[in-house]
């Protein structure tokens, strides 16, 4: 099969045909600097970050009649009109998805060759760079009975995940995710009962959030070191160790949608 595209959960071939995938395969840009120190030769590294990207279609459509086409570009206006993000889903050849959020900001382009044909051009604005897998990575809960615990977390991506979401279900007590890796710590100071979870992610507009299923939110309790992330899974396979004062059956579940650049 294939590639091919859906908005909104419509695919963009209901309007046409796509003629044109731009800055699909593209690298996206990063943002920061290097630090010029003065009377030193080069610049100093500094770590750079992933912006935001576009991703261009050129699409054709075509009508039997002049009406027809009229009513054709009123419906894939009223499906770029909203001013929430959508989903761009791209469906791969070995048939897996990989989603992105999306807006189309700019204008289309429109160029009407003939009553029945006219050409645009969408483009989507992503405010992450990532394409992400539209399931989430495979089940790992671990239970931690003893400590240290060791645990495996794979990231089938092509960049590390800094924002995956970490539920804790007790009982465990002062529990310390290690990875050892790449040096990243998370510290839960604070007692779990048994069958209460934790779940520590990160919320849609950046901050960070710890939900006691019973207490609400205890993010104050949570720690972090060898990252401006709480926690960063590496591309490939990331060892782990877990520490808990409290060793039964109390486990600890890392998951993500692994993302791709």
């Amino acid at each position: 099969m294939a590639t091919s595209y859906t908005f909104g959960g419509t695919a963009l071939t209901t309007y046409g045909k796509v003629t044109l995938i731009n800055d699909d395969f593209d690298f996206p840009e990063t943002r920061g600097e290097n630090i010029i120190i003065q009377f030193q030769h080069g610049e100093t590294f500094v770590r750079k970050y992933f912006g935001s990207r576009k991703i261009i279609f050129g699409i054709v459509m075509t009508a039997a009649t002049a009406g027809a086409m009229e009513t054709l570009v009123d419906n894939l206006k009223a499906k770029l009109a909203p001013r929430t993000q959508q989903t761009l889903a791209q469906t791969r050849e070995d048939s897996t998805v990989r989603n992105i959020s999306a807006t189309v900001d700019a204008s289309i382009e429109p160029d009407r060759f003939t009553d029945k044909v006219t050409r645009a051009v969408l483009t989507f604005s992503c405010t992450s760079p990532f394409w992400r897998l539209s399931t989430a990575i495979a089940d790992n809960t671990t239970t931690i009975d003893a400590s240290p615990h060791a645990m495996v977390v794979t990231n089938p991506g092509t960049v590390e995940e800094r924002n995956p979401t970490i539920t804790l279900t007790g009982p465990l007590t002062n529990p310390v995710i290690t990875n050892s890796t790449n040096g990243v710590v998370l510290t839960y100071t604070s007692a779990i009962a048994g069958g209460d979870t934790v779940t520590i992610y990160q919320k849609a507009d950046g901050e960070y959030t710890a939900i006691h299923s019973v207490s609400g939110e205890v993010i104050g309790n949570v720690t972090h070191s060898g990252s401006t992330a709480l926690m960063v899974i590496d591309v490939g396979t990331n060892n782990l160790s877990i520490a808990s004062d409290v060793i039964t059956t109390g486990t600890v579940k890392v998951s993500f949608y692994a993302p791709f650049l």
